[in-house]
């Protein structure tokens, strides 16, 4: 069962036991969404969380509160599971048979093809090109997360950590973009800003 906390939680650093005791800001999602205290939500991609949580972390005391305008937008942003397929397989690599392990694999696939449409979406906007050799390095990508950060110096650097904090959460709102235009142009279900990107898109 999720648990509600007494009162709003501060963004902290870190995983929490309750929230009680604080929250980061994708055990805080985990509420928003209704589901168990963790910062590991089943509403949200695995790879967008990622991301989340290492801003989280990153970021210092001082400046963690930036993230706030974006609590519960990542919420819905996630290729939904079909129903009865278990979201973690105890043993990696292995499927289950029949028309199981082909929802699974369907599933499988979608979620690759919306990372990969998500990097592709954000490398354009920044004008950034990643070579061939960087794009495989990045899993052609797939591994959004490790492609996010290390595109923070990118095209140029900043020269103040103010100014490399206003960069990380221009960025973390236009990942969320990335996200709901790619949701919309692969006619994923989600949140109403992805039926929003549709329409505009004419999906």
């Amino acid at each position: 069962m999720s648990q509600q906390p007494a009162a709003m939680p501060v963004l902290s650093r870190g995983r929490h036991r309750g929230p009680a005791r604080g929250a980061c800001f994708l055990e805080y999602t985990a509420l928003l969404a209704g589901e168990p205290f963790s910062d590991h939500p089943a509403c949200v991609d695995g790879e967008l969380a990622a991301v989340l949580r290492h801003a989280n972390d990153r970021l210092s005391d001082g400046d963690r509160f930036l993230l706030t305008p974006l609590l519960g937008r990542a919420i819905g942003l996630v290729v939904p599971r079909p129903a009865g397929t278990p979201r973690r397989q105890r043993r990696p690599g292995r499927r289950p048979g029949g028309a199981d392990g082909h929802a699974a694999a369907v599933h499988d696939a979608a979620v690759r093809e919306l990372r990969a449409l998500v990097s592709r979406r954000f490398t354009a906007a920044l004008g950034y090109h990643p070579s061939p050799a960087e794009w495989r390095e990045h899993a052609c990508g797939r591994d959004v997360d490790r492609l996010f950060w290390s595109l923070m110096l990118e095209p140029t650097p900043v020269s103040t950590s103010a100014a490399w904090v206003d960069r990380l959460v221009g960025r973390l709102v236009l990942l969320h973009e990335c996200y709901e235009q790619a949701m919309a142009q692969l006619e994923l279900a989600g949140t109403p800003a992805v039926r929003a990107a549709a329409a505009r898109s004419g999906a």
